[in-house]
């Protein structure tokens, strides 16, 4: 008994008991108290999805509570939309959400079951399109899954290095096999690349530009039919039309 007294005169054990009721208190407002609420959902800016669409997808209304909003849940159900690749969420008191969106970049135009769908660098097809998107990404025909990694790798990097010829948006459609590549220009141009030399397919579109130059520079584009880099390396096949 004499014990329990001494404990309790000592000054620690009131410190831990009113820490422990003050945590108690600030879990109790927190969570079960309307005190914080929700009141406000701010987005940062996209391009594909609205404003409207991410906040649909939280489910929220207004009026929650705020710290009782489960940050994984609503990231979770965010990243439902294909649209969106990642989502950061802040809570910033007394009650609002800011919700950071990082939309998937589109990269080429994949057709399933007579339908088109946009797909992005890691292979991930999106959701809906846009008629002019065909204006600006090539529809792709995938044949073969042995390089298919690499040829994601390889349209990232030629989407994003336009002082090649011909630039990427000229592109029309990109036919990847086991052992070639054949890409057809907006003018009908057919390109072959080959997919089993130990050079770098970087390498074949570099020969592929100076070959586009000069069709260029000479006014011959219209008239070439066939391009083929599948030849001798550092040689290749022109065909013109008749």
């Amino acid at each position: 008994m004499e014990r329990c007294f001494s404990l309790l005169k000592r000054p620690v054990f009131w410190g831990i008991i009113s820490f422990l009721v003050l945590v108690g208190l600030v879990v109790y407002l927190l969570y079960f108290t309307d005190l914080f609420v929700l009141k406000e959902i701010k987005v940062s800016p996209t391009k594909r999805v609205s404003k409207e669409e991410i906040i649909k997808l939280t489910g929220l209304k207004g009026g929650e509570r705020f710290f009782a909003i489960s940050l994984k849940d609503l990231r979770k159900q965010i990243l439902a939309n294909k649209n969106i690749e990642e989502v950061t969420i802040v809570r910033c008191l007394p009650g609002t959400l800011e919700l950071v969106i990082k939309e998937r970049e589109p990269l080429a135009i994949i057709v399933k079951d007579n339908k088109g769908f946009l797909i992005d660098k890691k292979g991930v097809i999106m959701e809906g399109i846009l008629p002019e998107d065909y204006f600006f990404y090539p529809v792709l025909e995938l044949k073969s899954e042995v390089s298919k990694d690499k040829f994601f790798e390889f349209l990232s990097w030629l989407k994003n290095n336009k002082n090649y010829l011909p630039v990427y948006e000229n592109i029309a459609k990109i036919v990847l096999e086991d052992n070639k590549m054949i890409m057809v220009t907006k003018n009908q141009i057919k390109i072959y690349f080959p997919l089993v030399s130990e050079k770098d397919w970087v390498y074949f579109y570099k020969n592929l530009d100076k070959i586009m130059a000069y069709l260029y520079e000479n006014g011959q584009t219209e008239k070439v039919e066939l391009i083929r880099l599948d030849y001798p390396l550092g040689q290749a096949l022109i065909k013109f039309r008749e």
